[in-house]
């Protein structure tokens, strides 16, 4: 199964490849998607899938945009 997949900043050293196409083995969740690529779930504070915002349990389907985005701090 494809997607598009944007990992935010900190995140993106957890992309499985170059480019913005990902290939999943099979239909997966949200949160299946993110251990699947090894991200701490502790590191994202939202997901987006199409333009919506998602949780863990909302499934993806073929050719889904996806968007993961880390806790972001400063000062």
């Amino acid at each position: 199964m494809r997607i598009t997949l944007t990992l935010e900043a900190i995140l993106g050293k957890f992309a499985p490849g170059p480019g913005k196409e990902c290939e999943l083995p099979h239909p997966m969740t949200v949160g299946q998607l993110i251990g699947h690529l090894g991200i701490p779930e502790n590191q994202v504070m939202f997901a987006i899938v199409d333009g919506q915002m998602a949780n863990l349990d909302t499934m993806l389907h073929e050719n889904a945009s996806v968007s993961l985005c880390p806790y972001i701090c400063g000062g």
